[in-house]
């Protein structure tokens, strides 16, 4: 099953994410709990955290080949903010 088209934009410092491409990084999100379980031994394991998110990116470069560790943690923290 392949992916539909990525309609993720990159400008220098300015990413914008589609709908879709922020629902793919939220269902890529819960499969790794070492990023946001607290109650997670691997919650503070920073080794576990850097690896699930440099997973996260290698999927998500499928689809936007030039997303970097950092879009996808700065992605991260703008939706948490916005939903929690």
């Amino acid at each position: 099953m392949s992916s539909p088209p990525s309609t993720c934009t990159t400008e220098p410092a300015n990413l914008h994410w589609s709908k879709q491409d922020t629902v793919r990084l939220i269902d890529l999100y819960r499969h790794y709990p070492c990023l946001w379980n607290v109650k997670s031994d691997m919650y503070k394991d920073r080794d576990k955290c850097a690896a699930a998110l440099k997973r996260i990116a290698e999927e998500i470069r499928k689809i936007t080949a030039s997303i970097t560790t950092g879009d996808i943690k700065r992605k991260i923290e703008t939706t948490e903010s916005t939903w929690m």
